[in-house]
């Protein structure tokens, strides 16, 4: 079995260079000053929001409102207002809707304000009673403090890289071989306990956040809008607009039409009720010439709300793409409701209490083997599930951002009916990595629930010819587990310069299997006896090769992520 990967340039020690750790540090750095930039003005921005909550409920009478357009810019349609309202015995006149202006792309969106505040209508605005001039007719919502949770990730991951990359290492960690298989008493229960609660909440609330806006609104209007009566209407202005941004320039379809209903009349400019923009220019030139050249379009109008119209109804497959939010709050509920309940396992448990007994077909008597005892050992994994989880979560969460840069164009205009298919093609394989990192930290966020695996080595170094006994025992469900492999195996890993990079090859130069069962109790705990082969290489490490021995533990489960477990030994030179 052989491995590649590549590292970059080490000192003699094995440890990266100061060079390599410098760059990984700005690296970090980068991430955590951008993180704390953002959490800092997000704040901001809440703290005055939750200011708004303490201004004074005060009765004022709509003077008037009506749609502006601005240039040609992508929010050309601002909603100006003008009210009259009394404090302090005092009349003011506001202008303000929001504390900032509000402005939009969307005629329509801009219309459904103007029905909302016609002149002469009496309504509650807020005032500042420290600048009784300051006034709005709606508060910022709080449903910003749902996005400051967000640039929080990347805080968290800034500072806890460059801690872990410039820290001294550990003597454990600098010497792998002679204590590198950490043999510590368990500690009492880790301090990261609420560490995946609290990863799983994250994902339910982005997940029950976005899913109303993103997924049922869009559904639920295309149905409603299947009883909408059918209206001719006539195109002001129909075009395709550009959008630039940092993934390059995306396009929408805008046409601006006008209707009659019950003797009024109406302009909208709601093409769909899946908004945004995507990559594919041709497709939405189609669509907007098509418009352009109709003699008699039609559009459909809410009867409730005559100033909601849409040009393009009806349910199609594409819909159901919004539902992705739907994912994440799955992951999300599911992981948070037994990690709430204390079910998570975890590797704190003690060993159970076994019995001696000869595993079956075993070729030696434990009782006559003569056992090497130099202090008993608990054998511990490098990465515990949880570790294994959260890590493998924030690489999924890092990379699809980084990897939607890339993929977001063509997948917008998938989603919106004109798929750049030479695009989806080329993006395809990001594509696959995205979606295999998230299956990846599904993977590990199940085997999180598996039965725990708990062992104990008769000596902490074991000498080549030397004899052993290992004793295991599992907390939780072990009659999940199918069958049970205990397996010795021996490493060899070399280091080397390729070109400008350093690869690593790993081979397996022993293994043997020392026990395999099916039987329920013997998985749930039990103890066998094994000799190293003489006639190998013990634990070394040079600058450059090292020789590494593990016990590798396979527990498989039906239908269920296995349990996978290796623990790094330390094997020492034969006796004289």
């Amino acid at each position: 079995m052989v491995g590649v990967d590549s590292h970059g340039p080490k000192d003699h020690d094995g440890a990266p260079s100061v060079g390599a750790r410098l760059g990984l540090l700005l690296f970090f750095l980068f991430f955590f000053t951008m993180g704390s930039l953002f959490e800092v003005l997000l704040i901001r921005q809440f703290g005055q929001t939750i200011g708004q909550r303490f201004w004074k409920t005060t009765p004022c009478t709509i003077l008037g409102s009506e749609i502006q357009e601005r240039g040609e810019n992508e929010e050309p349609f601002a909603f100006t207002v003008h009210y009259q309202y009394t404090y302090a015995g005092r009349s003011y006149t506001g202008s303000r809707y929001r504390r900032s202006d509000w402005t939009s792309g969307s005629y329509s969106e801009t219309q459904r304000l103007v029905q909302k505040y016609p002149a002469g209508l009496s309504v509650f605005c807020y005032v500042d009673p420290q600048d009784p001039g300051q006034a709005v007719l709606r508060r910022d919502s709080l449903a910003l403090g749902l996005v400051i949770p967000f640039p929080l990730i990347f805080v968290v991951i800034g500072a806890g890289g460059a801690f872990l990359i410039w820290r001294k290492p550990a003597p454990e960690a600098e010497k792998p071989i002679a204590a590198g298989a950490v043999r510590k008493s368990r500690k009492s229960k880790g301090k990261s306990r609420y560490a995946v609660p609290v990863l799983f909440a994250l994902f339910a609330l982005v997940g029950g956040a976005l899913l109303y806006p993103l997924g049922i609104k869009p559904i639920a209007k295309t149905i409603a809008a299947e009883a909408w009566v059918a209206t001719p209407c006539r195109v002001l202005r129909a075009e395709v607009r550009s959008h630039d941004s940092d993934d390059g320039t995306t396009y929408s379809v805008h046409i601006l039409y006008q209707y009659e209903f019950q003797g009024q009349t109406y302009k909208s400019d709601r093409y769909e009720f899946l908004g945004g923009s995507s990559s594919g220019h041709e497709g939405k030139a189609r669509v907007v010439e098509q418009y352009r050249a109709a003699a008699n379009p039609v559009c459909y109008v809410n009867p409730d709300k005559p100033f909601e119209a849409v040009l393009k109804r009806g349910f199609h497959a594409k819909l159901l793409l919004v539902l992705l939010p739907l994912f994440f709050l799955l992951i999300g509920v599911g992981g948070l409701v037994p990690a709430l309940r204390g079910k998570t396992p975890t590797n704190d448990q003690p060993l159970r209490p076994w019995t001696t007994r000869r595993p079956a077909g075993a070729s030696y008597d434990l009782t006559r083997l003569r056992v090497t005892d130099s202090g008993r050992a608990v054998l511990t994994p490098r990465f515990s599930p949880k570790a294994k989880f959260i890590g493998m979560t924030i690489l999924a969460l890092f990379a699809n951002v980084i990897l939607s840069l890339f993929t977001w164009s063509p997948i917008s205009s998938l989603l919106h009916g004109h798929p750049n298919w030479l695009g989806l093609l080329f993006v395809s394989p990001l594509i696959a990595i995205g979606i295999g990192l998230v299956g990846g930290a599904a993977y590990h966020g199940l085997a999180m629930f598996n039965p725990c695996p708990a062992l104990e080595l008769s000596s902490s170094t074991i000498p080549l010819g030397g004899a052993a006994e290992l004793r295991w025992s599992f907390s939780g469900r072990t009659s999940r587990i199918d069958e049970l492999t205990v397996t010795l195996r021996g490493i060899e890993q070399a280091r080397y310069s390729k070109g400008t990079s350093t690869c690593t090859d790993r081979n397996t130069f022993h293994e043997t299997e020392l026990y395999r069962t099916s039987s329920p109790n013997e998985i749930a705990s039990g103890q066998i006896g094994f000799i190293m082969p003489p006639d190998t290489m013990h634990s070394f490490e040079a600058e450059n090769n090292k020789i590494l021995w593990r016990l590798d533990l396979h527990g498989s489960i039906k239908g269920w992520p296995d349990v996978k477990e290796s623990f790094q030994i330390t094997v020492t030179p034969a006796a004289d």
